[in-house]
């Protein structure tokens, strides 16, 4: 397809997810490759470049698609079946980029303006670090944890504390090049152990100013990003909306169970000769599971699209709706999480090898969910405050 490919051909979210599921066969025929290499094979890392799916949200004055915010779900929602981390990393990458979009724009040009194909994975919490501000920046150096496809990324968005005199630090996003950080060996995982969520380790490294962003500036409707990036879904909050980063991976790959499930039961037979499809119990599981993936992909495209309808007013979204979104996020993550687990059960002693896609399914679903954004306790509370008329103070 190559670099142009967005200035020759517009594509929509429907081409998209129409790519997404064109390539999940030759994702599941990498299944055990990506497994045992705990990340992407190169061969997946070239499809996803090729197909575009990491510049859906990129600006389109830096190579980008420029799709809607929440494009990014039925994307990664298509790819699950073949590869959970694959689903993952793409959904992550791409929020990524449109969190780069409210940047400053020369953050922004460094980045994308000599390779629009350049990715960013992330690092947001750290097991140490130190930042000190000089002219000009930040001095920084550290370990950073959990950085999903920091094997192949070509910039990682770090988390900096800055100290001040009195207060708590200041909290910012930095975006560091490949070459002043490196991946460890350090992610095994059982869940999404394919998307090398290693810890990152920066040395000494100056990060200028302007390829910084404080928490509050990336929150702004206006956030220095948008003189250049006029698109309506780039006047959204981050925090909140940031949230349906896991939904589309958790949706995918609880549909991805619930076929390998009904696929293999039809033809199996019981101890004593039953078929096990005909049996109520399994009738049942398959009911009840199904009603919970479509309950929790009706709730995504709810607030996609009110999310959208947000954008195009240039107010960003009601903090009621925030909330809200906050606390369903999380629940998606637990209707799935038990589609997935009451399948499971049923599978008995044959259900238990390595090899079992349902089994992979769900752990990598559990993946997904063990992302802040996707708790349960933490994002629930936020929305239990309002109805009770209590203040929530922070974004989680």
């Amino acid at each position: 397809m190559g670099d142009d490919h967005g200035q020759k051909h517009k594509a929509d979210t429907a081409e998209f997810t129409r790519r997404a599921a064109a390539l999940v066969p030759k994702l599941a025929q990498r299944r055990r490759e990506t497994l045992d290499l705990r990340r992407l094979p190169e061969t997946t890392v070239a499809d996803i470049l090729d197909a575009g799916f990491f510049k859906i949200m990129q600006p389109a004055r830096l190579g980008g698609f420029e799709l809607p915010y929440g494009s990014q779900v039925p994307i990664s929602a298509a790819l699950a079946p073949g590869c959970g981390a694959t689903s993952w990393i793409v959904s992550v990458v791409a929020t990524h980029h449109w969190m780069l979009a409210k940047f400053d724009a020369k953050a922004q040009d460094d980045v994308w303006a000599k390779n629009p194909n350049a990715y960013a994975c992330s690092a947001f919490g750290f097991a140490e670090a130190n930042v000190a501000k000089v002219d000009g920046g930040y001095k920084v150096s550290g370990r950073w944890t959990y950085s999903s496809g920091s094997n192949h990324a070509d910039w990682a968005m770090i988390v900096l504390a800055v100290p001040r005199d009195g207060q708590s630090p200041e909290r910012r996003f930095a975006m560091v090049p490949r070459s002043e950080f490196q991946a460890l060996d350090n992610w095994r995982s059982v869940g999404l152990r394919g998307s090398g969520s290693n810890d990152i380790v920066v040395r000494e490294t100056f990060v200028p100013d302007y390829r910084t962003i404080g928490f509050d500036e990336i929150d702004l409707v206006d956030s220095p990003g948008t003189k250049v990036n006029r698109a309506p879904s780039y006047r959204l909050q981050t925090f909140g909306v940031f949230n349906l980063t896991g939904v589309g991976p958790a949706i995918g790959l609880a549909k991805a169970a619930l076929d390998a499930f009904t696929d293999g039961i039809k033809q199996r037979r019981g101890t004593f000769g039953a078929k096990l499809a005909e049996l109520q119990n399994i009738q049942i599981r398959v009911s009840e599971s199904s009603a919970e993936i479509d309950a929790a992909r009706h709730i995504a495209e709810y607030h996609i699209g009110h999310f959208q309808q947000e954008a195009m007013t240039g107010k960003g979204a009601d903090k009621t709706h925030i909330l809200k979104h906050q606390r369903d996020c999380a629940y998606i993550g637990r209707l799935c999480t038990r589609a997935a687990e009451r399948l499971a059960e049923a599978q008995g002693a044959g259900g238990l090898s390595e090899d079992n896609p349902l089994q992979q399914a769900l752990a990598d679903i559990k993946g997904v969910c063990a992302h802040i954004t996707m708790g349960w306790d933490a994002n629930s509370v936020p929305y239990g405050k309002s109805l009770l008329g209590i203040e929530h103070q922070g974004m989680i």
